[in-house]
């Protein structure tokens, strides 16, 4: 299968990493972009430099990996993908019957990833159109599934899945930082702190699949302890309903994009 990415950009990089990360074969992999520097980096890599009408041609699958403003333009050149292959849009709100008002396509499926696919660990999101062959949506998921863990859901749910996991990873990361960053003041050197602070949510994650938040804040937390004082001070500035707000905030957003 030859999988075409049109858009090198934060998230066309990740998505093109990823999949030469899970051993996906990188001369099965093409790459278009109007920025000829992001080309160059894609060359490095050792994938095959493509046009967009000539990419819609060779690749199987073509993936849109493109800003929401670059679209029309990525359509003119796009306009009919034939019925065997599959188009999927990771477009930030651009619905499936926006794509079908501009490129002729039977096989359209609209997903929502985030950059933790060049690390094959994301969280992906994806809606299929009503016409879509299943053996076409069979390819797509296995293919996609090399990059990260793919979820069907309602189309509704990607704005909502743009905030959480799209976003998400910027708002996890400024968590994070902010342990690393307690830990150097409390007397770690910057590697140690970093390592720590990473290894606590890797461990809680681990955890929180097999026990509910209830479970380790029990366990954790023992009477006047020092975790208590700590989630006491938490509550008392409403961390986590600022975090909710956050979320919120970038799905309304997300939502006004589709709009």
């Amino acid at each position: 299968m030859k999988v075409g990415i049109i858009g090198f950009g934060a998230l066309g990089s990740a998505i093109v990493e990823g999949l030469i990360k899970s051993s996906f074969p990188v001369e099965e992999l093409l790459v278009s972009d109007a920025d000829k520097l992001k080309l160059e980096s894609a060359k490095r890599l050792g994938v095959k430099i493509s046009e967009n009408v000539e990419l819609r041609g060779l690749a199987d699958l073509i993936i849109l990996a493109v800003k929401p403003k670059d679209f029309n333009r990525v359509a003119e050149d796009i306009v009919k993908v034939e019925d065997k292959k599959a188009l999927v849009s990771f477009i930030a709100g651009l619905k499936i019957e926006k794509i079908r008002s501009k490129i002729e396509c039977k096989n359209i499926f609209r997903g929502m990833p985030n950059i933790s696919v060049k690390v094959c660990d994301s969280i992906i999101g994806l809606t299929a159109s009503e016409e879509a062959d299943l053996r076409v949506k069979e390819d797509v998921i296995k293919l996609l599934s090399r990059i990260g863990k793919v979820i069907e859901v309602e189309e509704r749910l990607l704005d909502t899945l743009t905030s959480i996991s799209g976003s998400g990873i910027a708002f996890a990361s400024e968590i994070i930082r902010a342990f690393y960053e307690a830990a150097v003041l409390l007397g770690f050197d910057h590697k140690t702190a970093k390592e720590v602070s990473l290894k606590v949510f890797s461990g809680t994650t681990k955890l929180l699949e097999e026990e509910d938040f209830e479970q380790i804040f029990k366990r954790v937390t023992t009477p006047a302890g020092t975790t208590i004082e700590g989630i006491y001070v938490l509550e008392k500035a409403g961390v986590r309903g600022l975090i909710i707000e956050a979320i919120k905030a970038a799905a309304e957003k997300a939502s006004k994009l589709s709009a």
